[in-house]
């Protein structure tokens, strides 16, 4: 252990721009909403009728319709904003938070937890219930209003109002476009399935002569495996994503590609991603008919799809920018290549969510090939090893103290959040020495692996880069708190069920590492809650936690 000499830098002063504080409003409130549904008795919602039944279905497609406008707003204001919201920006920057209306939003909540747990249970009546309705939503406008003045006073909110101009409309019709599609594409979900069914039959029917369909359940299979192409087995999951994914990345950088014909990247890139779901499912039925029914439906049925989306996804990226035909920016392939940064903070990540990928889809329920996460980690650790020196990588006794009141509120959080779970059957049915290897492989990527290469993509990469597109020249003491605070909003995502603990665990990763400067900081903190984490799965069979 060596410790950090360097004299401690001060924090920047605690400044929230616009950003930052619509992301806060808008991460509160979806966790409010998860909040105010338990309390709904959504078995009695089902069976509503008359106003209960239009209060339902109102409420499900309206907050669908809210969340795409929020996030068209965001993005179109991003994009589009102009001097005029600038300014308002700056100025709702120097806003304090106030404390006494985030109070009153909190207690109307609680209000507003009274009366969804009222709505179903306790209203006799049409009259009754439409009472309770308008109560509600009175008092959620006025929560609403409050967590806004909370976050900024009211005339500055109307400022920036005014400066989005007609990015209100854009955003508004985008949201409608959206919403509609959705329900759009709910009715093609049958169809599209048929069409999976047909195009798997005929392409297994010359590899499998023994293959039976079965147009009316739409089920395919052999004497030994059957599979069921259910309507989410459609391909239009990864049909929307790829929507998604292709029209932000031809908005973001509508610069860059020369314009009708990259418009041709979108079609492309759905025919691709619906070939290759076609692919993923024939692929499932060879992998279940060869004898292997566990790593085929609980691996690679499901990895199969996401590992499909990267693939298109990166090779939409790669191909359309190094083509000169689609990209006004496009090199010779005979250039030199330019060195890339930002590879040496997220290629070791990356190769642990890959590598993970492929050792869910070639294991069963459970991850027996765990150590090739480690392997990936390592080999881009050691690839880029000399451009990783340059970070300073000395820490101190508060980041293993940081580390240890993460572990805490972890164990906290886990206790309410995790059901127990000893040790999975499959590990205790593998031999003492291929289960050893399996927990010294989990102990390797736990505490030192995963710690290094998740500070570097999030803190040393992302919470930089969010701050200036020139990442490497920002001092970790002067990154900005909306990118601390984005960060550890994705951070937290990434940890699933415990995704608010894991908010909280980068943001205290992050805060150790804008006071200390030093990144082996932040991958003490993280390595020592790893590693008494670990401690208590193998020392209290806490095995819900790994």
């Amino acid at each position: 252990m060596t410790q950090a000499s360097s004299a401690p830098t001060p924090i920047p002063r605690f400044e929230l721009g616009l950003p930052a504080r619509f992301a806060i409003l808008a991460a509160a409130f979806l966790a409010e909403k998860i909040f105010l549904d338990t309390f709904i008795d959504f078995e009695r919602a089902e069976s509503a009728q008359g106003l209960g039944a239009i209060v339902r279905v109102a409420q499900h497609w309206g907050f669908r319709l809210l969340a795409a406008f929020a996030a068209a707003l965001a993005v179109f204001a991003s994009v589009r904003g102009g001097q005029s919201l600038e300014a308002a920006a700056a100025s709702l920057r120097a806003a304090p938070v106030r404390i006494g209306w985030m109070l009153g939003h909190l207690l109307l909540v609680a209000i507003l937890a009274l009366l969804s747990y009222l709505l179903y249970r306790h209203t006799a009546t049409e009259l009754s219930f439409a009472a309770v309705v308008a109560l509600w939503i009175v008092v959620g406008i006025a929560a609403t209003l409050a967590a806004m003045c909370a976050m900024s006073p009211w005339p500055r909110w109307l400022g920036a109002a005014r400066a989005l101009g007609l990015i209100w409309w854009y955003a508004a019709i985008a949201a409608f476009l959206g919403t509609g599609a959705t329900h759009l594409a709910q009715s093609i979900w049958a169809p599209a399935a048929a069409l999976t069914f047909d195009l798997v039959g005929g392409l297994l029917a010359p590899v499998i002569p023994t293959l039976t369909a079965d147009p009316a359940t739409l089920v395919l299979g052999t004497n030994r495996f059957d599979v069921q192409i259910a309507d989410v087995c459609s391909g239009l999951e990864g049909v929307g994503l790829m929507l998604a994914f292709s029209g932000a990345w031809l908005l973001y950088f509508r610069r860059e590609y020369i314009f009708p014909r990259a418009l041709l990247m979108i079609p492309a890139s759905v025919a691709a991603i619906f070939a290759l779901n076609v692919l993923r499912i024939a692929t499932l039925i060879l992998i279940g008919d060869a004898g292997f029914p566990a790593a085929s439906v609980y691996g690679f049925h499901s990895q199969a799809g996401w590992m499909a989306f990267i693939a298109v996804a990166c090779g939409l990226v790669l191909l359309s920018r190094r083509s000169r035909w689609l990209n006004r920016t496009a090199t010779h392939s005979d250039a030199p290549a330019m060195p890339n940064p930002t590879a040496a903070y997220l290629m070791p990540l990356l190769a642990i969510l890959a590598a993970g990928a492929v050792s869910h889809a070639i294991s069963g329920d459970f991850e027996s090939f765990y150590s090739l996460r480690v392997i990936g980690g390592l080999l881009m650790l050691v690839r880029y090893r000399q451009t990783l020196a340059t970070n300073d990588w000395r820490w101190s006794w508060r980041g293993p103290a940081v580390g240890a009141l993460v572990f805490l509120l972890w164990i906290v959080a886990a206790h309410f959040l995790l059901p127990a779970s000893p040790m999975p059957e499959e590990l205790t049915t593998m031999s003492p020495a291929l289960r050893g290897y399996w927990i010294i492989s989990r102990l390797a990527g736990s505490i030192l692996v995963v710690p290094i290469a998740e500070e570097l993509a999030y803190r040393g990469y992302l919470m930089r880069r969010l701050t200036n597109a020139d990442f490497e020249s920002v001092p970790y003491q002067f990154v900005r708190w909306s990118a601390l605070i984005v960060t550890s909003i994705a951070f937290g995502l990434a940890h699933g069920a415990l995704w608010l603990p894991g908010m909280a665990a980068g943001l205290a990763f992050g805060l150790i590492l804008m006071r200390r400067g030093c990144i082996g900081e932040a991958v003490a903190a993280h390595a020592t809650a790893n590693a008494l984490i670990t401690a208590s799965v193998l020392g209290g069979d806490q095995w819900q936690l790994w």
